[in-house]
């Protein structure tokens, strides 16, 4: 049985653009109503998903920095699943190497990697990494690009987030879009991709909504309520 919600924030929630569907926010309401805790699950800083979670009314725990930061809503406590020594080094050779590398606004913010702007191909820094032994991914959102350990992703922390709910991870249902939502939907009981989804991540899902964005987010809400009725 479903119990919870994971849901991805950019390009799910919202458009390409960054503006809230409306029509996400209602079906999100719509989940809490029906006791469905709502775990915003983002590649963004803690800050960003807090400040959603807030307008939003979501319950569930927080998922920050592609799984990288869980945020307990019950007890105000973080919970930091990775770090960036390793990160940092491999930033220094892809710099060097390449010569469009961007930090984002956020990059320094961020405690278990680095984003940057969409100036280069991820799969360039990717070989880099593996060339010089470093166990590091680059991972293009759809925003920004990834810089960070493969081990660190929304798969782990959503087992994190289902043990703070004291729930299993097969009790919960994901919704995403993008390349790092992949071991999120893995990970789930069962797992949404929308119609602007990434291949990847249809080729991931379960369910594949012929809706984008919210009309695909209330879709998959409206599905998971009439399973428990």
């Amino acid at each position: 049985m479903i119990k919870a919600l994971a849901i991805d924030i950019d390009g799910t929630i919202t458009f390409h653009d960054r503006q809230l569907d409306t029509e996400a926010v209602t079906a999100i309401r719509r989940a809490e109503e029906a006791n469905l805790p709502v775990v915003l699950a983002t590649g963004n800083i803690l800050c960003f998903a807090e400040t959603v979670s807030v307008l939003l009314g979501t319950s569930g725990p927080l998922i920050a920095e592609d799984g990288g930061v869980v945020y307990d809503n019950s007890s105000n406590q973080e919970h930091i699943l990775g770090g960036v020594e390793e990160v940092d080094e491999g930033i220094k050779i892809i710099e060097e190497e390449l010569s469009v590398v961007k930090h984002t606004r956020s990059s320094d913010m961020r405690r278990t990697g680095r984003t940057f702007e969409r100036t280069f191909d991820p799969s360039d820094a990717t070989k880099i990494f593996q060339r010089e032994g470093l166990n590091l991914v680059a991972i293009d959102s759809g925003f920004a690009i990834h810089v960070k350990n493969p081990e660190v992703n929304k798969g782990v922390a959503l087992q994190k987030a289902a043990t703070l709910l004291k729930i299993k991870t097969f009790n919960i249902a994901a919704i995403g879009d993008a390349q790092n939502d992949i071991e999120m939907l893995e990970a789930a009981g069962v797992g949404f991709a929308l119609d602007n989804s990434h291949p990847d991540i249809k080729k991931t899902a379960d369910h594949v909504l012929s809706q984008s964005h919210g009309a695909g987010v209330k879709t998959a809400v409206e599905r998971i309520i009439q399973s428990k009725e």
